[in-house]
Parts: C-alpha cells; sequence; structure tokens
C-alpha cells in the first residue's frame, strides 16, 4: 500500500487555502472574518497560539457557509485538474492519503480519485474532533484504522510528516514533480 499527503504533494497548492478563498468570492461577506485570520497569524507568529487552535481559527469561517457540502462540490469540479500527474500516472486504487487538511474538504477529491482518505476529522460546521491529523498524529491515526498495515512508501513535500516517512519502509519527499527517497527503513538517506 502507497500512502500520500495531499495539498503539495499530489494536489498543486494547498486545498484547504483555495478552498477559503473560493468560499470568499462565492460569498463576499466572508472577507469580515479576515481580521480573525490575521489576528491568529500574529499570534501564532510570536507563538502564543499552540498550532491546532490556531488551525481552528484559520477554518472557522466554515460557521458562516451555508450550504458547505454543495461548494465543496464546486470547488473540486474546478479543482480536481490539480492534482498532479506523476500521481495520476502511477495511483493504485489501495492507495491511501493521509492529509491535516480537514476531510469535507479534501475526502471528496479522494472519492473522485478511488482512493481511502485519512484526514483531520472536522465536519462541514468546523466541528473539530480531536486534533489536527499532522506529524506524529498522521501515524497514530492510520495505525488505529489498519493496525496490521504496513506502508509500502509514504510520498510527502514536508519535513513535518517525518513521521510518516519513517513508518513506511520508503519516504519520499515531493518538490513540485522532483521526487525524492529520503527515508528507507526508517533511515534518513545521506546524499
Amino acid at each position: 500500500m502507497n500512502g500520500y499527503d495531499f495539498d503539495d504533494t499530489i494536489y498543486r497548492g494547498n486545498s484547504m487555502r483555495r478552498f477559503s478563498i473560493f468560499c470568499m468570492l462565492h460569498l463576499p461577506y466572508l472577507v469580515l472574518y479576515l481580521p480573525v485570520v490575521f489576528i491568529a497569524l500574529l499570534l501564532r507568529a510570536v507563538r502564543i497560539l499552540p498550532k491546532n487552535a490556531y488551525l481552528l481559527l484559520l477554518e472557522g469561517y466554515i460557521v458562516f457557509v451555508p450550504h458547505v457540502e454543495k461548494l465543496v462540490v464546486k470547488f473540486w469540479d474546478k479543482n480536481m485538474s490539480r492534482i498532479k500527474t506523476w500521481y495520476l500516472d502511477q495511483r493504485q486504487k489501495n492507495d491511501i492519503v493521509v492529509s491535516a487538511t480537514p476531510i469535507f474538504v479534501v475526502g471528496e477529491a479522494c472519492r473522485r480519485l478511488g482512493v481511502e482518505c485519512i484526514a483531520t476529522d472536522m465536519n462541514a460546521r468546523g466541528r473539530l474532533n480531536g486534533k489536527h491529523c499532522h506529524g506524529k498524529r498522521k501515524v497514530e491515526t492510520f495505525q488505529k484504522l489498519h493496525p496490521d498495515v504496513n506502508l509500502d512508501t509514504y510520498y510527502s513535500d514536508s519535513t513535518s510528516d517525518k513521521p510518516m516517512w519513517c513508518f513506511a519502509e520508503r519516504g519520499y519527499l515531493v518538490k513540485g514533480e522532483e521526487i525524492t527517497l529520503v527515508y528507507e527503513n526508517g533511515v534518513k538517506i545521506r546524499r
């Protein structure tokens, strides 16, 4: 089984950020939420706000979006073309995406790709169940859902996915279209 991060790995860009902009373009009153975003950015920059609280504030505008599910569908109608060709060329039906992006956003893309999705357990009303699926929580969540499955590979654009790289037999760093083996059997590859 092969595992993949989503944003900036198999998808060009950050899907949650792009979805937020998509919502603001369709619902201009959401611009009134921008001061909350700026305060969250400032508090995170000076290390006052922990990551989980920071992400909740960034994604908090969602409570003001009616019919989120319909907007998610419209968003992916326009954004599935951002899935990278290298992934589409090697996709297998038993692939699994393990992402920090909320499930209500990334889950629709994975459904369309025909692959399993493990992501931050947040519903379309902004209610978070637990913590964001990030860093070592990705491994914990994967093992909880698939206790007897080993990952052959894990692809990610971010060093925050080192726990997933070490968990898989081989870990690959993705930068644009360039893919580099960075971990094998939990050991960093020296270059």
